[in-house]
């Protein structure tokens, strides 16, 4: 099994049981879901002090292995810090997002914290090590056996404890595979652990979390913020709506263009190194990408209600109507992504800073101009128009530094 195809069933998992899953659960217990998972997403973000990122920088394991320890002694600092806030602040939380059931599963954020952060961790040394097929395993093992605890707990009826509690187990699946696999096969390395390296390692990589963390964490909690805003002024059913909606649009992102993007980074990558631009092949994926989206999106545009309602039921129908409001997003949003690598490869990382401090500012007034006007498709569409533009001045930006600083001159 191959990592991409491997990455692409355990993407497709969630999308192909959802009809099945929206006439077991309802809009309101699909939002408790969703309110649960952005919670955990955002406070995720710094789980490992995003150390994990420079698991793969060192030469030597023996500096690796020590990075590997810093990351999870950060997991593990950051979730009891979130496990004492919430033992004191539970009930304002909950009461401040709106939903009393979310109130029993805030202590459970700590553990998904923790798990996200020791899973991540052990992805990039996974990475490091060529271990492609062990990462291949532990997530088709979450999505499965997410996707089954998600269906016999909703045929006994145990609502949005079936959703929440499947998610958790997926969790505890993958990275207890995960840690297995890597005990197994790298336990010898704990000799390397040494308590002045992983100082070291702190003070040599102290720019992760000064840098990535911000950036990182303006782009996470943008991207949730919808939920957070739609759950607290419109209800959990709407939160339920707007999650099936980005589950069923950002399939297409999920399963065909991060696999475009795996190929545009490296040969982009090279092209960059050997002639200075990348422009040829920036070009090429641009226009591919662009025809392989028009018309699924555009069905989404006409026609979203009536597929909605067709493959997840009547009752959902609304999602439908949202999609529609949301497909011209999507559409950028699937172009720009595998172009946006361009960013990286220029090095031009401070020009995603401010592109991701917009994207925020940007989404709080959009969808805060639905709020004052009590509308929540207003929230939405102005949510999608602002996010479209920010899109298309991104993919402005990666097509001018695919250029790059060197003549454009045809190759002999």
């Amino acid at each position: 099994m191959t990592m991409m195809s491997g990455t692409a069933i355990a993407q497709a998992i969630p999308v192909l049981i959802s009809p099945v899953l929206t006439r077991l659960y309802t809009p309101e217990e699909f939002g408790v879901l969703a309110l649960y998972m952005a919670i955990a997403y955002v406070v995720s973000v710094v789980a490992a002090g995003r150390f994990e990122l420079a698991v793969i920088l060192p030469e030597q394991d023996d500096e690796a292995v020590n990075i590997v320890v810093l990351a999870l002694l950060c997991s593990l600092f950051v979730s009891i810090v979130t496990f004492l806030v919430v033992l004191l602040f539970n009930d304002r939380l909950a009461k401040f997002l709106g939903s009393r059931e979310i109130s029993f599963w805030l202590y459970f954020i700590p553990l998904t914290v923790l798990l996200t952060g020791i899973y991540n961790t052990f992805y990039y040394w996974s990475t490091r090590k060529l271990q492609y097929k062990r990462l291949v395993v532990s997530k088709v093992s979450q999505t499965s056996s997410t996707a089954i605890l998600n269906l016999l707990m909703g045929l006994k009826g145990y609502g949005s404890s079936g959703l929440v509690v499947g998610g958790i187990a997926g969790q505890v699946t993958t990275t207890g595979i995960l840690s297995f696999q890597i005990w197994k096969d790298d336990k010898n390395k704990i000799g390397f652990i040494d308590k002045e390296k992983i100082r070291g390692q702190l003070s040599r990589y102290k720019n992760f979390p000064i840098y990535s963390i911000p950036a990182d964490f303006i782009n996470v909690l943008a991207n949730q913020l919808p939920v957070y805003v739609l759950g607290i002024y419109f209800g959990g059913a709407v939160v339920g709506f707007y999650s099936l909606t980005q589950r069923v649009l950002g399939a297409p992102i999920s399963l065909i263009a991060s696999s475009i993007m795996d190929v545009f980074k490296q040969r982009a990558s090279s092209d960059y190194a050997k002639h200075g631009n990348c422009r040829d092949i920036f070009v090429k994926t641009l226009l591919g990408l662009t025809a392989i989206s028009v018309v699924p999106f555009a069905l989404f545009f006409y026609a979203a209600p009536s597929i909605f309602t067709l493959i997840f039921g009547e009752q959902w129908i609304v999602a439908g109507e949202y999609a529609q409001l949301m497909a011209i997003m999507f559409f950028f949003r699937f172009i720009s992504s595998p172009l946006s690598f361009v960013i990286y490869i220029a090095e031009k990382q401070n020009y995603d800073l401010v592109w991701q401090s917009a994207l925020l500012v940007f989404t709080v007034v959009s969808l805060f101009a639905g709020v004052y006007l009590h509308d929540v498709k207003i929230s939405i569409l102005c949510f999608s128009l602002s996010y479209s533009v920010l899109y298309v001045v991104y993919l402005i930006l990666s097509y001018q530094f695919s250029k790059g600083n060197k003549p454009l001159v045809p190759q002999q």
